[in-house]
């Protein structure tokens, strides 16, 4: 954990330099935040509950013309499941899509039209803090959700807006057997560097709906791991398994790209040290969305860069076969792809994939709920559809 909020803070550091460079990596004054008061809805085992208040914090920026990515920090007070109050802690990285922009281009000074929406897309952790009880009973998960955000223009740097999200708990969260629903339905205000969406295109930004697209696939050994770095009973070879990935996705901009990727398929319970074997081996799939970062263009452009690396950032869902279970996991890496040709690539994908350790079948020695993940690394080939000028220029 210590060293994924590291990565994370390096990175910040480096987008905050990049971005004070003012070479185009994010256009300057694409940045916003937000704060949102309202109220909750929460829905477990066919009962509700209402939970006020519900306060929110975001900040974010707009990674190209239609689309944003942000972190958000949301905290519910609301009834558990013993029917004490309960402060609900969520934090969530999210996709903003305006969907506006992207099929109608039109813009004047007051209103977009069609009345503005974005669709939000996020999956995060969740705390679950009883407090009526100890605070060693705190609660801890990954959680999704799925949202809307309709904002109207006050003056040049401020909206007021409405906003619905819909968290998507796991189940066996909060003592529930089944489905859990948390409902926010919050008005807040929205703080802009910019209003209008001339100010989001970042340099070398894809200009064609039709362009920038791309299909990948691969293969390469997996790991499951519990406690990675402070087992001593790790496993070995017995733990090893295999981790073929799916992907499609599509760059940004010279510098952000996203991607949707279906991996898995082999995976193994904690090392039994008596039987020495794990206790139970398992089929598992993992869909996920991932936020690239192209370091070979952090700093500066330059032409004929075969040689792209590209740590990222996803979350998504996971299901296991054996015994049907569906959760959501984190995951980051680090994703090198070497230029071949106009439409040719292939790639190096180092991922850690954090899942909970209800889905990898118990917690490892320290009990931590973050010491369950399956490190994977895999090589693949990328096909590029278009002209795919934002992630190679040719030489003068």
């Amino acid at each position: 954990m210590k060293k994924l909020l590291t990565t994370l803070l390096l990175t910040a550091c480096g987008l905050s330099l990049a971005a004070q460079t003012e070479r185009g990596i994010i256009y300057p004054g694409a940045y916003y935040g937000s704060v949102d008061l309202g109220a909750a809805i929460y829905g477990r085992n066919h009962e509700v509950s209402f939970g006020v208040p519900a306060v929110g914090l975001t900040a974010g920026w707009w990674i190209s013309t239609p689309l944003a990515f942000q972190i958000a920090a949301d905290a519910v007070l609301a009834p558990n499941a013993a029917d004490n109050q309960s402060l609900y802690l969520y934090t969530t990285a999210e996709f903003k899509w305006d969907v506006n922009r992207t099929f109608f281009h039109v813009y004047n000074e007051r209103f977009l039209r069609p009345l503005p929406f974005y669709p939000l897309f996020g999956l995060g952790l969740l705390w679950n803090f009883d407090m009526e009880v100890d605070s060693a009973n705190t609660e801890r998960s990954f959680q999704a959700m799925a949202g809307i955000q309709v904002p109207v223009r006050i003056n040049d740097r401020m909206s007021a807006k409405l906003e619905y999200k819909c968290y998507f708990l796991p189940q066996g969260f909060d003592r529930s057997a089944g489905d859990n629903f948390m409902h926010v339905v919050r008005v807040g205000m929205l703080f802009n560097g910019h209003t209008d969406p001339f100010h989001r295109r970042t340099e070398y930004e894809t200009r064609s709906i039709g362009e920038d697209w791309f299909i990948g696939f691969g293969i390469g050994p997996n790991y499951s791991a519990f406690d990675l770095f402070t087992n001593p009973n790790r496993g070995g070879l017995a733990m090893l398994g295999v981790a073929p990935e799916l992907m499609f996705g599509r760059n940004f901009s010279q510098f952000w790209a996203v991607r949707f990727e279906l991996t898995g398929l082999t995976g193994h319970e904690a090392f039994d040290t008596i039987n020495q074997r794990p206790a139970k081996d398992y089929k598992f799939s993992f869909f996920h969305a991932d936020l690239f970062g192209n370091l070979s263009y952090l700093f500066d452009f330059k032409r004929d860069v075969k040689w792209n690396i590209m740590p990222y950032l996803g979350a998504g869902l996971i299901w296991r076969y054996d015994d049907p279970k569906l959760d959501m996991a984190i995951d980051f890496g680090f994703f090198v792809r070497r230029y071949l040709s106009r439409h040719s690539d292939l790639f190096v994908d180092l991922k850690y994939i954090m899942m909970s350790p209800a889905m990898g079948g118990g917690h490892g020695p320290s009990g931590s709920s973050f010491g369950v993940g399956i490190p994977s690394l895999t090589f693949g080939y990328i096909y590029n559809f278009g002209h795919s000028t934002t992630r190679y220029r040719m030489p003068y």
